[in-house]
């Protein structure tokens, strides 16, 4: 019984020697660290407790040896770190440096390009408000010039509807004719007509209308006579219904023509108007109203339920004059945003 456990006692530490002398590395080759094994063997056997002090010694000193291989590989693991690191914050500090000095060009060019904007801001403000006072004077210009052709105009009259040719060989003397016959005048009357002629336009085709035949009166009180007369009577000639008016200047043509669709619904509905030159007068229930423009009379007629396009502003000058107002308060604002 005591021979069994021996031998067991025996190869257990045999098999913990193998385990201690693999650990450690040695250089002997497998057949001396058997030999080796069976001395020790021997050893222990007769001697046990000599023999676990030995094991006791060399598991120290692997001990010691392994404190100081993780030592110094820590100490080499921390090195490599830092020499790393070193070397990343190295690159990082080169990086940052070329970025802050891109940084510092591209500030300078933004500041640049900010100082450029704003004197473009400040000339752009400065050529629009020029041109608008420049746009202001030409419309004043073309309302004067508008007065002194319609002053020209005062004392002339155009007929409408008279047949291309239907006037023979003077066109004065078939006016006066054809006013003293179709017209209620006092006999006793003097007309005297300066000049009388078609208006100054290409001769139309067989299919287009004719072209109004203008009336130049010596007094003014003469062809105001003359143009109420007509206006209270229907006049034909050859079938036609002859139509009489003053002799506007283009740009009231122009302007009178955005009542059109405004007469047009009043008529419809009974109400009365005038048309005074370049305005238009409405008496509505509530008392007499005139409007100096086509949008704000239709404007008004759709606040009171009557349902008209609202014309567009006349004249390529007013248009962009409304453009550049609009322009120019929207970057006055933004100018002072800024």
């Amino acid at each position: 019984m005591k021979g069994g456990r021996r031998s067991k006692r025996q190869g257990n530490i045999k098999d913990f020697v193998k385990q201690v002398e693999l650990a450690r590395g040695g250089n002997a080759d497998m057949s001396e660290n058997s030999v080796q094994g069976e001395q020790m063997e021997g050893d222990v056997a007769s001697h046990p407790h000599a023999g676990f002090q030995d094991i006791i010694k060399e598991i120290h000193s692997l001990k010691a040896e392994f404190k100081t291989e993780f030592a110094t590989f820590t100490k080499d693991i921390k090195q490599e770190m830092k020499d790393e690191f070193d070397s990343f914050k190295k690159d990082i500090n080169i990086k940052l440096a070329e970025t802050a000095n891109e940084l510092a060009s591209h500030e300078t060019r933004l500041e640049e390009a900010e100082k450029r904007l704003e004197e473009m801001e400040r000339w752009n403000l400065a050529a629009k408000d020029a041109l608008i006072q420049s746009l202001q004077q030409q419309r004043n210009i073309q309302m004067k010039l508008a007065d002194l052709e319609g002053r020209s105009r005062r004392n002339n009259i155009r007929i409408f509807g008279l047949k291309e040719g239907s006037e023979g060989n003077s066109v004065l003397q078939f006016v006066e004719d054809l006013l003293r016959a179709e017209l209620s005048l006092p006999p006793d009357s003097a007309l005297n007509i300066q000049r009388a002629h078609r208006a100054l336009v290409p001769k139309p085709g067989p299919e287009r209308p004719p072209r109004s035949v203008v009336v130049n009166f010596l007094q003014f009180s003469t062809k105001e006579m003359v143009l109420k007369a007509a206006w209270k009577k229907k006049v034909i000639h050859l079938d036609k219904q002859l139509f009489f008016d003053h002799d506007y200047a283009t740009d009231v043509i122009q302007k009178r023509k955005e009542y059109a669709g405004i007469k047009k619904a009043l008529k419809e509905r009974g109400i009365r108007f005038q048309t005074p030159l370049t305005r238009i007068r409405i008496h509505w229930e509530s008392g007499v109203r005139t409007y100096d423009s086509g949008r704000a009379a239709a404007e008004e007629l759709r606040r009171r339920g009557i349902q008209v396009e609202v014309p567009q502003r006349s004249g390529e000058s007013a248009m962009l004059e409304e453009r550049l107002q609009n322009a120019l308060g929207w970057q006055r604002s933004n100018t002072e945003n800024l």
